[in-house]
């Protein structure tokens, strides 16, 4: 199967972050969040609240995690961030500012350029997984990489995660379908994020 996913060690992305600038590799931001996290925590277990360094450990964790989302938007959530309310919540506003820039930003001209390309399912030529690959994969028993969300089968369901760190419900293993995938690839395709109300919405 074609992965998605980038290496999270990778440096700098050359259209982000200038080469001079602070470690802002996806695990040097999600491990800042963590450990300013866990600052904040010990001066709670202290009692040490309200207090300026409370204060100042959890707008910094928020803020780097807020980052490492908004850098990142394309990528799954780390680990680091992902069992902590405060820090995942903090991801996927990172996550939706990126996405409404993009929006905001996307050119005309390009959106009609994969039009054509998402009508003919070219899914080669998009960048994308066939459905094949995701059914036979998902059938193994295998997690799914794509366009920054995961499909992870469990049982007889298949889940998934999205950048925003938000979980769900996406279908029946043995009950998908290559035309349900389809729709998935679909909205993959016009960078659209894959919620539970894709999944209602499309009837999987």
């Amino acid at each position: 199967m074609q992965d998605q996913l980038a290496n999270p060690d990778r440096k700098f992305p050359d259209d982000v972050v200038p080469a001079t600038a602070p470690a802002e590799d996806l695990f040097s931001l999600a491990l800042g969040a963590r450990v300013e996290s866990a600052l904040m925590w010990l001066l709670f277990m202290r009692g040490d609240l309200p207090t300026e360094a409370f204060d100042g450990h959890r707008r910094k964790a928020f803020e780097l995690a807020c980052r490492a989302g908004y850098l990142y938007a394309d990528e799954p959530i780390p680990h680091l961030l992902r069992d902590d309310v405060e820090l995942r919540e903090a991801w996927a506003h990172g996550v939706a500012r990126r996405d409404d820039e993009r929006r905001n930003g996307m050119d005309d001209a390009m959106a009609v350029d994969r039009e054509p390309l998402i009508i003919a399912r070219d899914w080669y030529a998009l960048g994308l997984p066939f459905p094949e690959q995701i059914l036979s994969n998902l059938r193994c028993g295998e997690i799914c990489h794509v366009c920054g969300h995961n499909l992870y089968p469990e049982g007889g369901t298949v889940f998934f995660d999205n950048p925003r760190g938000q979980l769900g419900v996406f279908g029946g293993l043995h009950d998908l379908t290559l035309a349900d995938l389809e729709v998935f690839l679909t909205h993959m395709a016009r960078r659209q994020t894959w919620t539970v109300r894709s999944s209602d919405d499309t009837g999987l």
